[in-house]
């Protein structure tokens, strides 16, 4: 269907360890007088597997963040810089000009009308006709989302060039947000326990989440820039589970946005992906002990355990998205673009006719799964 040609990642400045994270919060708890217990911000802290995280907003403005307004105008300007150097890399790996590049797709949760692609179009020379496709309210999933819909869209127009890309800026809760719906929630706790649930996922969240952004240039078969042992996106499949829509997402409420999170996304995700890969690998008669490459979407511990249990892999075949959540934490829908980018980097490529599989799960509850084939 399309030819991956070239990747490229890109981060904010600011890089915290994750135990000043959780430190910061703590002490949040504690200025507020919040009666709460602190070791249980501890133990998520340090459950997720998570060293560090890259911020475009610093912490110095916690505990007197900006207004909403303020800051949405600030996260639109900062994602278009972030992906000005993102994108700008990308396009100087192949010696593309803008001009050459036909579609660009853009995947985001930031509120931006006109959308991030119009943006960066006026900072990075692409022709004025180009063809957009900005993706939004995929969360997760869009890294995956977005690479099936532009193989898609190149399937259809063999002779051009796409482009893609995420960004997320996941910092944007910790000006104020977070804050006042962690406060909002504890003062409810007493008259209303139900609540101790809601205040469990807001601390994962927190403890989850980072920013980052990813960009992939991606060719039809007849586009001077195909060649063998490219890897080539040959198949994919979308599922989503009904009744599922209150496992993950983001609300807007009262004190801000919350992350929506549930434990018993681990569960769905067995069942999501059994019926995304079952008929995808059966059609190309290609049996799970073929896979030579996993690229998955690291959502936590807990979801990359579930996907080895349910399909009987070794640790190693998920290592690199324990890497990814090691080192960047889960930064939604850029993480697999992110660990597809370290895969194409690495030294060890697998070999010609090798099949890889490229997954990311999302709100809906939705699953997308890509078939490789280097």
């Amino acid at each position: 269907m399309a030819y991956i040609v070239a990747t490229s990642t890109g981060f904010p400045n600011h890089y915290y360890p994750q135990k000043v994270l959780s430190t910061a919060l703590q002490k949040y708890f504690l200025a507020m007088e919040l009666d709460f217990d602190l070791n249980i911000i501890e133990r998520f802290f340090t459950n997720v597997a998570i060293d560090g995280r890259y911020f475009a907003f610093p912490l110095d403005s916690f505990y007197e963040p900006p207004g909403f307004g303020t800051m949405a105008s600030a996260a639109i300007k900062t994602s278009v810089d972030i992906l000005e150097g993102t994108v700008g890399r990308l396009l100087e790996q192949v010696g593309l000009e803008p001009q050459q590049v036909s579609q660009i797709t853009s995947v985001t949760l930031t509120p931006a009308v006109p959308s991030l692609d119009i943006r960066l179009m006026n900072q990075i020379p692409f022709a004025a006709n180009v063809k957009r496709m900005p993706l939004c309210g995929v969360g997760c999933m869009g890294g995956a989302f977005g690479l099936a819909r532009t193989a898609e869209y190149l399937k259809c127009r063999p002779t051009e060039a796409s482009l893609l890309f995420a960004i997320e800026l996941s910092s944007c809760l910790w000006q104020g947000s977070l804050q006042r719906d962690l406060y909002s929630l504890i003062k409810q706790l007493p008259e209303d326990p139900s609540q101790y649930t809601n205040i469990i996922m807001a601390i994962v969240t927190a403890a989850l989440f980072g920013d980052g952004s990813g960009a992939v240039l991606m060719v039809g078969r007849d586009h001077p820039l195909a060649q063998p042992g490219q890897p080539r996106i040959i198949d994919s499949r979308s599922i989503m589970l009904p009744d599922t829509v209150h496992l993950m997402g983001m609300d807007l409420v009262d004190t801000g946005t919350r992350n929506i999170l549930r434990p018993e996304v681990a569960d769905y995700v067995k069942i999501g992906l059994r019926q995304a890969l079952a008929p995808l690998l059966a059609e190309h008669n290609i049996s799970i002990e073929k896979i030579a490459r996993w690229i998955v979407h690291p959502g936590g511990p807990k979801i990359i355990q579930a996907i080895e249990d349910e399909f009987g892999l070794p640790d190693s075949a998920l290592q690199p998205s324990r890497d990814a959540l090691a080192k960047i934490g889960n930064i939604s829908s850029p993480t697999v673009l992110y660990i597809l980018d370290r895969t194409l980097s690495g030294q060890q490529q697998p070999p010609p006719g090798s099949y890889g599989l490229l997954i990311a799960m999302g709100p809906g509850f939705s699953q997308e799964a890509i078939l490789l084939q280097w």
